[in-house]
């Protein structure tokens, strides 16, 4: 990832952002039963002017070491606002790299790009990886506080893959928790169904939302139902669409409960 982030130049990647060659797609999180979509999950994409792609992570790995990661971030940020504001009851949640929200200002940002874009807060939430939270926990508390202030909602993303304390989870004020795909990827040995039991029941039992990203089979989607997760997200459902195919897609789905 690094070899091919250092092929990218500065002036590539703010020409990249000026044309809008960075783009921005959405894949569905539907609820356990499957019959209901209550959120997006934005991603980002990047299609040269020659019809190359150039990965997600390596444009985040160079706009970390270019010192533009805010700038990605607000960019991915508001172009997912403008395209979701219409999909009326739909949650939009966005992925933050820790280097932005370990920033003073950030949930001010998010607040201006709300402005901006003219997106219901109530809508948006923000996923950081649990590393951003557990490096600084008071910074963190903070941060979600202020999130929670203008109306956002908070989820840690990657749950499990990290070095998570429990106490400092049950701190943290988070409305979400996303298991990460290795452990759905085990399902059904042994050792992962345990696993995912024990880390189910921890999360509802602190009053958050659990989430299972990676779902690919319908033997994966019936065990987490009946295991207590709330959402699932993956290929089971959709790959990552452009945002003028999501109105057709909620379309074959009754409306998410409120």
């Amino acid at each position: 990832m690094a070899a091919a982030a250092s092929l990218i130049s500065r002036p590539d990647f703010l020409q990249a952002i000026d044309r809008r060659d960075l783009s921005v797609v959405f894949q569905p999180q539907l609820t356990a039963d499957g019959q209901s979509v209550p959120s997006v999950e934005a991603l980002l994409r990047w299609r040269r002017p020659d019809g190359s792609f150039i990965g997600a992570e390596n444009a985040v790995a160079f706009a970390q070491s270019a010192g533009l990661i805010d700038v990605l971030g607000l960019y991915v940020l508001e172009q997912a606002c403008s395209a979701a504001r219409e999909w009326s009851g739909v949650t939009l949640a966005v992925n933050i790299s820790p280097t932005h929200f370990a920033k003073p200002n950030f949930a001010e940002d998010v607040a201006r790009v709300l402005d901006v874009t003219w997106f219901p807060a109530n809508r948006l939430e923000i996923e950081i990886i649990e590393s951003a939270a557990f490096e600084n926990p008071e910074h963190a508390s903070r941060q979600i506080e202020k999130l929670h202030a203008i109306g956002a909602r908070v989820a840690m993303d990657d749950f499990g893959t990290g070095y998570s304390s429990l106490s400092l989870l049950q701190r943290l004020p988070f409305d979400k928790v996303k298991i990460d795909k290795s452990f759905i990827d085990g399902i059904p040995a042994t050792r992962s169904v345990a696993i995912l039991h024990a880390m189910i029941a921890l999360v509802r039992a602190l009053g958050m939302k659990v989430t299972a990203e990676g779902v690919e089979t319908v033997e994966q989607q019936r065990f987490l139902k009946a295991a207590g997760c709330h959402y699932l997200q993956g290929y089971l459902y959709a790959r990552p669409l452009p945002a003028d195919s999501i109105p057709a897609f909620l379309a074959k789905y009754q409306p998410a409960p409120r």
